[in-house]
């Protein structure tokens, strides 16, 4: 009790609105298609094709660049419903930026660096 961390149950939530339940998507799993392609799979039994190349090309940057290799590229991890590249997880993209209804590059995308 000293350390101040208290854990509390979570309310229920009912009758998600489309955007909440959007936001609790998460990846299951991941198949290397070809190129910068995956296929990934989201918890909501959907199964899109993604390209990362142009998600590379836009948020990769210094030390990172190393994964625009095929052989580290083909090399991803699922991790706590999001897609990671990197031993330490240097490349995050959390399942909330790659699932769309629209086609990729018509939405923004969001990316988290871990240094």
């Amino acid at each position: 009790m000293g350390n101040g961390i208290h854990l509390t149950k979570k309310p229920e939530l009912r009758n998600q609105s489309p955007k909440a339940k959007e936001k609790n998507i998460m990846i299951k799993a991941a198949r290397y298609i070809n190129d910068f392609s995956v296929a990934v799979t989201f918890s909501t039994g959907i199964t899109q094709l993604v390209n990362f190349l142009p998600l590379f090309e836009k948020h990769l940057k210094g030390d990172n660049l190393k994964y625009f290799s095929l052989e580290r590229f083909k090399k991803f991890i699922i991790k706590n419903g999001s897609i990671c590249w990197g031993k330490n997880e240097d490349v995050i993209f959390p399942a909330s930026s790659l699932f769309k209804k629209v086609p990729m590059g018509a939405g923004n995308s969001e990316i988290l660096y871990v240094l």
